[in-house]
């Protein structure tokens, strides 16, 4: 008998904020869809992108601020293709809030 298991898609950041002995990676959830844990990954880059958004700021402004600042989510899980680019997002999500 066989037993099936549900694919986990795991969400981690990778935030260099912490101590120095602690590990740079840190868990945000465990997901069963990957739509989820993409809809995850883009929640972490908007909370930044809106809490960095300065009057005047334009979007590759906006882009470096994250990628010099933000928390990089990734997406782990037992199918090995890409799920999020992050820097796609970034360069769309930054075009979008500032027009």
């Amino acid at each position: 008998m066989q037993i099936e298991t549900a694919k986990k898609y795991v969400v981690e950041v990778y935030s260099d904020k912490g101590p120095l002995k602690a590990s740079p990676w840190h868990l945000i959830g465990e997901f069963n869809s990957a739509s989820q844990a993409t809809e995850a990954c883009k929640q972490i880059v908007d909370d930044f992108l809106y809490k960095s958004l300065e009057r005047g700021l334009d979007a590759k402004a906006l882009a470096n601020q994250f990628l010099s600042y933000g928390d990089v989510p990734c997406i782990n899980s037992e199918e090995n293709f890409k799920l999020f680019d992050l820097y796609e997002y970034l360069n769309q999500k930054c075009i979008e809030i500032t027009n």
